[in-house]
């Protein structure tokens, strides 16, 4: 007499090998969106601080009849794909301005105002967050009523920054001369 044959439990070792085919596929296709997601979100901060660095100098210069002068980029320390404290450094560089970051920063900000007219300023921040080795710069650059600006701070010579053949003034734009991230 025959035994009924029952239907064997689980999956066949084809059907096993199609799901983890497809699962890698799935994966491969997500982690460089993800990754790129991740640093649009780091670069928030730049754009972030700068708006608020420009308001600050608005007020300033409502004060003062200037802009202030930040000198040496901030926190500094080397820049990197990790985040790093705001320093008591940075904190009397930015003081005049009255900026100050929430927690610690990805990039590197200075104002520079010291180009030899009293009625501009040019706010970067510089940072490697992808960690290429490679410097970004995102910029907010306010121009005299001459049309005068005053350069990145570090001299890198970003120029002001271009948004289809544009130049972008009192808004913080990235500079398409420096990295992409």
């Amino acid at each position: 007499m025959k035994r009924p044959r029952r239907p064997s439990a689980g999956f066949s070792l084809i059907e096993l090998v199609l799901v983890v085919a497809i699962l890698g596929a799935l994966a491969a296709i997500a982690l460089p969106s993800f990754s790129r997601y991740q640093l649009r979100a780091r670069r928030s901060e730049a754009y972030a601080n700068l708006a608020a660095v420009a308001k600050a100098q608005s007020s300033y210069f409502a004060t003062n009849g200037l802009y202030a002068n930040t000198g040496a980029p901030q926190p500094g320390g080397g820049l990197g794909a990790a985040k790093r404290p705001w320093t008591p450094a940075a904190d009397t560089a930015f003081a005049s301005v009255g900026f100050r970051p929430e927690g610690n920063v990805y990039y590197d900000y200075d104002v520079n105002a010291a180009c030899g007219c009293t009625a501009c300023f040019t706010a970067t921040a510089y940072g490697d967050v992808d960690g290429d080795m490679n410097v970004s710069a995102l910029m907010y650059v306010h121009r005299d009523d001459l049309g005068g600006v005053c350069p990145e701070g570090l001299g890198l010579g970003f120029g002001t920054p271009v948004e289809n053949g544009t130049p972008v003034y009192d808004q913080v734009a990235w500079n398409a001369a420096a990295d992409d991230f």
